[in-house]
């Protein structure tokens, strides 16, 4: 049975609006939806209007969203050399205080069982952790910290780690805010585009109504029909640091979904040759004709990516 292909992203549910109105135009006095826009109050071209104040906010999103990755890596240049710094001087710490490694505790570092380790999962808290660490050496008078020996023997500058953490937390917190600005430009453009995207639904249904032997005639207004004998199943793929995969089947007026928390590169076909699509983390990539197969790489040295798409295979 023919299916309906409603795109998830907004550029491509953009793009299907203007198609839709192309085709009433073109059909004139003669349009098959001049009935169904006049009996359910649909105006095209206001609702092609609305559709450009949303893309104000839309656009707004991405820069907010790409602002706050570029955030999050400048904290990760400062954040991560400075708590490899920390781990390193702990494992120091604990090899001088091998029979009671809970000492440790003087230090904010969290020691459990029989000396294990322990340190926060999550950002904030991992940097209180180490700011306290590296606090407590500088509280030292002159070279009496028992870290002096071991940052003097591997050059590490221990306030210039402190200060590193610093800056993370400020890179942080404007990457959240600038988050949390990108999600405020995602409610304005939903309110404006959300009740255009059920006028657009209520077309396709009534156009899959009016053509139940043709669906394929629903090309014309830009909708895409799914007519393999399966239905197509939305598949999430991790690649690896620095890896590349490559995805086939993926259904054509589909979405492509960044859900991890670095960019993705999407390239057309099974290389990575010419210009790549760049998604950014919770962005949306529509799947336009000759997208079937695609190849997607991480970028990311430090970070597992993770997308999602609607695939046949």
């Amino acid at each position: 049975m023919a299916r309906l292909l409603i795109p998830e992203d907004f550029t491509s549910q953009k793009k299907l609006l203007a198609a839709i109105n192309d085709e009433h135009l073109k059909q004139a006095n003669d349009s098959v939806l001049i009935g169904y826009l006049t009996e359910n109050k649909i105006d095209l071209i206001v609702s092609l209007s609305l559709a450009d104040a949303a893309q104000v906010h839309d656009d707004s999103r991405l820069v907010l969203t790409r602002t706050s990755t570029n955030y999050t890596q400048l904290r990760n240049l400062q954040f991560d050399p400075a708590i490899s710094n920390l781990k390193s001087g702990v494992q120091f710490l604990k090899s001088l205080n091998k029979k009671n490694p809970k000492q440790l505790g003087d230090w904010s570092i969290t020691v459990v069982g029989d000396g294990k380790i322990s340190y926060p999962t999550n950002f904030d808290d991992l940097a209180k952790t180490a700011s306290n660490f590296f606090d407590k050496h500088l509280s030292y008078a002159g070279n009496t910290s028992p870290l002096h020996a071991f940052v003097t023997k591997n050059n590490i500058k221990i306030q210039d780690n402190r200060d590193a953490i610093d800056n993370a937390i400020s890179h942080n917190q404007k990457s959240i805010q600038a988050m949390r600005d990108s999600e405020n430009a995602t409610e304005q453009r939903n309110l404006l585009w959300l009740p255009i995207m059920e006028e657009i639904r209520g077309i396709g249904n009534f156009l899959m109504k009016l053509y139940p032997d043709n669906p394929r005639a629903l090309g014309a207004f830009g909708f895409n029909i799914d007519e393999t004998a399966t239905k197509p199943k939305e598949v999430v793929t991790k690649i690896k640091l620095g890896d590349k995969t490559t995805l086939k089947g993926v259904v054509i007026g589909g979405t492509l979904k960044n859900i991890g928390t670095v960019e993705v590169h999407v390239y057309k076909g099974t290389t990575t040759n010419g210009n790549p699509n760049i998604i950014h983390p919770k962005e949306s990539f529509g799947i336009a004709k000759g997208f079937n197969t695609i190849t997607i790489t991480n970028p990311s040295n430090t970070t597992e990516a993770k997308i999602s798409a609607l695939r046949s295979t």
